[in-house]
């Protein structure tokens, strides 16, 4: 990490060490966004890219994070898709029904929004040369039309 003169501080986006294709069939209003594919990087840094947001931040685990997490906190970087503040995202994964739980607190509120999906793990390597949403999304078309079944079925 390093402070700049202006004050600002950079932290690099270390390697992608896990990756998580996401899911949502519960969502909240202000994110339609049914697909996102989660990036864990090796120095507790995140990347998270969906049709409509893409943003940085950190996590700490309850578990090593390359044999699948089960609980993780992120806090996201200031970033327009937080109209420039923060957000606080818990998850928690059940690897048995590859489901998982978000609870998402923003700065002043006191009540957390739920949301709700399933997940698949997918393979880091695929992210090489991939560069937002789109391309992310095609690496991974396979993963996210199983999820898709997965989610609509009975």
């Amino acid at each position: 990490m390093t402070e700049s003169p202006s004050g600002a501080v950079s932290v690099p986006l270390a390697a992608p060490v896990h990756a998580q294709a996401l899911r949502y069939t519960r969502l909240f209003d202000g994110k339609p966004f049914a697909e996102a594919v989660l990036v864990y990087r090796a120095n507790g840094s995140y990347t998270i890219l969906s049709p409509g947001e893409d943003h940085h931040g950190s996590y700490v685990a309850t578990t090593d994070v390359r044999s699948g997490p089960v609980e993780v906190d992120f806090i996201s970087w200031p970033s327009a898709d937080w109209d420039d503040d923060v957000a606080r995202h818990t998850l928690r994964f059940d690897r048995q029904d590859g489901s998982f739980r978000q609870e998402l607190r923003l700065p002043g509120t006191s009540e957390p929004l739920h949301q709700a999906g399933i997940f698949r793990a997918v393979d880091v390597a695929d992210l090489v040369g991939a560069h937002g949403w789109a391309a992310v999304r095609e690496r991974y078309a396979a993963t996210f039309a199983e999820l898709d079944e997965a989610a609509t079925s009975p």
